[in-house]
């Protein structure tokens, strides 16, 4: 075994819940469903700005798990499943069939709370009829969520916030959610606070192409950032 160089400077590192590092680090006794678990995770992590779930087969065509699991009993191919299996009965991973025995219609998300309102979101559009489905390129399952955009642009999300992101996602219009993202980081302003009250203002003043309705050609432009 090649010796490793441990973690070099600038190491991009990828969230873990703490349970998997505790409890569940002491329960799980398949090698499989932890490398499955912890792949999943990091996966899901580097695509987040695009969706939250993995297909089977882009797990079956894993470089990491099947050069991973490959001394596994049956070999990778038959340890992936059997892995995945053992994750989604433990409650760790959610899983989505769209149609039995294809491994591309298989979806994968982790069981934490953007995974579920993900699951949620796959699950309404997957009962609504073609006809009252969105148009092609601005699907629920195609745009990023609330929770993408927060941990794309502020940070790590933890879940007291993401009750507050997903009421802030029933109250409010999406094209204002990313507008509002967007203002604040065009401000330096990266915080859900103060996203949340440009949300406010729009709602209880009016909003005018992205901007706070009390906004005029004679006001202040700074009066905006000095009240929060």
């Amino acid at each position: 075994m090649a010796q490793s160089q441990g973690f070099t400077r600038g190491a991009r590192y990828t969230p873990v819940p703490l349970s998997l590092l505790g409890p569940l680090l002491q329960e799980i006794q398949s090698l499989s469903e932890l490398k499955c678990t912890l792949r999943l995770l990091g996966l899901v992590h580097q695509r987040r700005s695009q969706r939250l779930w993995v297909t089977l087969a882009e797990l079956l065509a894993d470089p990491v798990l099947l050069n991973g699991l490959a001394g596994e009993p049956g070999g990778a191919l038959q340890a992936i499943p059997q892995g995945i299996t053992k994750a989604v009965d433990r409650g760790t991973l959610l899983q989505l069939t769209q149609r039995p025995g294809d491994p591309s219609h298989t979806l994968l998300l982790v069981n934490d709370e953007p995974g579920r309102q993900a699951l949620a979101q796959l699950q309404t559009q997957a009962n609504t009829p073609q006809s009252e489905m969105l148009p092609q390129g601005d699907s629920e399952q195609d745009r990023p969520t609330i929770f993408s955009l927060y941990e794309e642009n502020i940070g790590t999300l933890t879940p007291l916030l993401a009750e507050e992101l997903q009421e802030a996602e029933r109250s409010y219009p999406w094209p204002w959610i990313q507008e509002a993202f967007k203002e604040a980081v065009s401000l330096n302003r990266r915080s859900w606070r103060y996203i949340a009250r440009i949300l406010e203002r729009w709602d209880t003043e009016g909003k005018d192409n992205g901007e706070p309705g009390r906004h005029t050609k004679k006001s202040d432009p700074k009066e905006y950032l000095r009240r929060y």
